[in-house]
């Protein structure tokens, strides 16, 4: 490819004209996403309306003078739409490792008389400690990893919860999210999924995969990343389970 066929290419590319969105050097072509984005031009103004008025006028009525109380399930709604989940099926909080902990938890409740978090050795580390922390609680629960080819066969009724990231995050390695969660499922087991390195990069349908729970944020792992939330996902038909 020359230089002339990638100019040709930006011409139509149908993304290019987001790039006027975000304030970048001139000259420079930047690749890092995975700590700190580049910066939206709306940013540095919507951040001086909020603290000078919202903030120092209206003060702790901003709450609900301009929803900053309703902001967790707003923000969650448009996550939504990234990963095929219906309005009021995503909230905003915490990081992905404290959702993680909470629905884990949640789920174990869920399914008494189980114990088994079934896993792969590969999923993400942070995921692991996650269920090691659970185990702290509740040291009935036991931690299974097996290889991805044997996860199918692995899924048994001492099985709670199944628990994968979607997208190998050294690999690129994706999971079928629809047929294991039925198999999952088949079993009495919860399926729950990582979207971390998946939401927004790849194509994702928690609502056609018949996926039950899924944590997830969009850059870094632990924290979120400098204006990326974390969030969860709670299927509505265990809401009120999980409430």
């Amino acid at each position: 490819m020359s230089l002339a066929d990638a100019r040709a290419r930006d011409a139509t590319d149908p993304l290019a004209r987001f790039r006027d969105r975000f304030e970048l050097p001139e000259g420079v072509i930047y690749l890092d996403g995975n700590s700190l984005g580049a910066l939206p031009r709306v940013t540095a103004a919507r951040l001086a309306e909020v603290v000078q008025h919202e903030w120092g006028r209206d003060l702790v009525g901003s709450w609900n003078a301009h929803d900053w109380i309703g902001a967790p399930r707003r923000v969650g709604d448009k996550i939504g739409q990234l990963i095929g989940a219906a309005p009021g099926e995503v909230i905003v909080a915490d990081s992905t490792s404290v959702n993680a902990y909470k629905l884990l938890a949640a789920a174990l409740a869920a399914r008494p008389g189980r114990n088994v978090i079934l896993s792969e050795p590969g999923n993400f580390p942070t995921d692991i400690y996650m269920v090691e922390g659970i185990r702290l609680l509740r040291p009935e629960t036991e931690l299974r990893l097996v290889p991805p080819a044997l996860l199918a066969d692995a899924l048994d009724e001492s099985v709670a919860v199944l628990f994968l990231t979607h997208v190998h995050y050294k690999t690129a390695a994706m999971h079928d999210m629809a047929g294991l969660t039925a198999r999952a499922q088949a079993t009495g087991a919860l399926a729950m999924w990582d979207l971390s390195h998946s939401a927004g990069a790849v194509t994702v349908d928690l609502s056609a995969a018949g996926a039950d729970l899924a944590v997830g944020c969009g850059y870094k792992y632990l924290n979120g990343g400098p204006g990326a939330p974390a969030f969860l996902y709670v299927a509505r038909r265990h809401q009120a389970a999980f409430n």
